[in-house]
């Protein structure tokens, strides 16, 4: 048999194509580098555009401090962004020796496709069948090294793009350094404010307070004001925005403590933002909002009435506030929009005392408040503040009349004289009548012995407690008083009438005297009395008498009288007959 034919050998010396490998690995690196530092130029391109547009824009608008955080916040993102693209650079640019190789060949024509061949056979991609070959292969591989060992092969990546963006570098640092220079502090106040620091934006006229976010009532006046430092000049001007879409500019006045500007707006009827312009000075966009105030939409009363009066509770509405003392108002308080808060503010004798209303939980549109009927309550207003903070305007007046309770009228109609005699153990029948719009609670009668003597009182008797009107009659037995009446003594005495309302006055009657006296002395006083008792028939009787004849002779005067119609002669002789 013959000898098994041997695989093809691939082995080839470890140095051959070295040199080539050596070169085309500087290749990469400067590939590698080039890219590298072409992005990362771009970064910081983009850094210095964005921070110059972003201090001009500052300049400009004056950001807010919440607005400049999130556009530096933005801006380092996208550098970020740049910087890891440039890092990225340092994996994603490497490329093979092949690649490298085809690179060399384009830029290169003259190694006609044996540079690729070349660095193959070096890493053994391609076989070798015999050792005839394989010395063909290592002539070609040396020519190659040969062919290529003057040239500079890392001439292959191209710098271009790297050399306009570090131009573009240069260019843009140069006038970043030449504008920071001839801007002085103001750059330095835009690069402390672009880093998030408080401090004002730089120009000639800083506006450095205004009258922030306004809430008002639709309808309403609003006044808007701004304060500036640095240049004052005569006004400066106030740009309006309508939620509508409609813009107005109106111009802003200075007052006279010279650095304050205001403007105001008559009756307006919607929301709107504004901007103060004062110069070259500017404020931040601030809102008004114009909300509807809530008003009262309707107004029931319920009245309570004290218990005593034993009468059902009764409605009223605004006109009708017919009130009586000591009774409850239950105020029912219906808005146009959810309230916060309710507040009754009552008027008269209580003003300036002011009644939390509860709103109610399930509709707060309704409120409720109690309040308590007083002798000089007048009336009352309702001031409401919604859920928005809104509070009502021009309160309407509720006028409320209150019943004045006047005390109980009482009179003592027995003894009638003002002064009577009695005697040390007498019972004198007192007669006295009350009445009251109320009812009467009770009848006390009071009495004193002497100017100085034992004062008293007793309690008189009464249908029932609450009426309305009293007439009774009370035995009063003298001999009960202590100490026991003396002769000359002077009893005053008199009835009190009490309300059964308690705040009240009480009713009192005229002053009755009576006189402690003999028994003879008062059978004389009797009989005096009977006496003027009889005179006074017997002048009666008398009156009586005389107007009898005067109307007899009246009667017959008018019998001979002649009919209407009588002949003169008659009519004359009854004329003659009357003389």
């Amino acid at each position: 048999m013959s000898d098994p034919l041997s695989p093809p050998s691939t082995a080839l010396p470890d140095e051959l194509g070295s040199r080539l490998r050596r070169k085309l690995i500087a290749v990469r690196w400067k590939l590698v580098r080039v890219e590298f530092v072409r992005r990362g130029a771009v970064a910081v391109i983009v850094a210095l555009l964005g921070l110059a547009l972003f201090l001009a824009v500052d300049w400009m608008v004056d950001l807010s401090l919440d607005t400049r955080s999130g556009v530096i916040i933005a801006l380092g993102a996208v550098v970020a962004v740049f910087l890891l693209r440039a890092l990225a650079a340092l994996s994603t640019q490497q490329r093979d020796e092949e690649t490298l190789a085809l690179m060399v060949e384009e830029r290169e024509p003259g190694f006609r496709s044996r540079l690729i061949a070349s660095v193959q056979f070096a890493r053994g991609k391609a076989t070798v069948p015999d050792e005839g070959a394989r010395g063909m292969v290592e002539r070609m591989v040396e020519d190659t090294e040969s062919f290529a060992r003057p040239m500079r092969l890392t001439e292959v990546v191209n710098t271009r793009p790297l050399k306009r963006a570090l131009l573009i570098l240069l260019l843009l640092g140069a006038l970043a350094g030449g504008g920071y220079y001839a801007g002085g502090p103001v750059t330095e106040d835009l690069l402390k404010r672009a880093f998030l620091s408080d401090v004002p934006v730089p120009r000639a006229t800083r506006v450095v307070w205004t009258s922030r976010d306004l809430r008002i009532g639709i309808g309403d006046s609003v006044t808007v004001e701004a304060r500036v430092e640095g240049y004052e000049p005569e006004e400066g001007t106030l740009r309006i925005r309508y939620a509508s879409g409609r813009r107005q500019k109106v111009r802003m006045g200075r007052g006279s403590e010279g650095t304050r500007y205001a403007a105001t707006l008559e009756n307006v009827q919607e929301s709107f933002t504004f901007q103060v312009t004062v110069k070259d000075g500017r404020s931040g966009r601030e809102s008004v909002v114009a909300l509807p105030r809530p008003s009262v939409v309707e107004l029931v009363g319920e009245q309570r009435y004290p218990v005593y009066m034993r009468l059902p509770p009764s409605m009223h509405q605004p006109g009708e506030f017919l009130l009586y003392p000591s009774s409850e108002l239950l105020l029912k308080i219906t808005a146009s929009q959810p309230l916060k808060e309710a507040t009754v503010r009552l008027l008269g004798r209580a003003e300036q005392q002011a009644v939390e209303a509860a709103v109610d939980a399930q509709d707060p549109r309704v409120a409720h408040v109690n309040l308590k009927v007083e002798a000089g309550f007048t009336g009352f207003t309702v001031e409401l503040l919604d859920a928005e903070d809104m509070a009502s305007k021009d309160a309407t007046v509720y006028r409320v009349d209150v019943l004045s309770d006047e005390p109980p009228k009482v009179r003592i109609v027995r003894p009638s004289r003002q002064r009577e005699l009695v005697t040390a153990r007498a019972r004198v029948l007192v007669g006295y009548e009350a009445e009251d719009r109320f009812g009467i609670e009770k009848l006390v009668l009071s009495y004193k012995v002497g100017a100085e003597g034992e004062a008293g009182s007793l309690e008189l008797p009464i249908p029932e407690r609450g009426a309305v009107k009293v007439a009774e009659l009370f035995d009063w037995e003298l001999g009960q008083i202590e100490p026991p009446l003396e002769v000359g003594n002077e009893i005053e005495f008199w009835i009190e009438a009490y309300d059964q309302n308690e705040s009240t006055d009480k009713g009192k009657s005229a002053v009755r005297i009576l006189k402690v006296v003999t028994p003879r002395e008062k059978r004389n006083d009797l009989l005096s009395r009977v006496g003027d008792s009889l005179g006074r028939i017997d002048r009666a009787t008398d009156d009586q008498e005389r107007l009898n004849t005067a109307l007899a002779e009246w009667i017959r005067a008018q019998r001979d009288l002649p009919e209407p119609g009588a002949p003169g002669e008659q009519q004359e002789a009854i004329e003659g007959k009357r003389e």
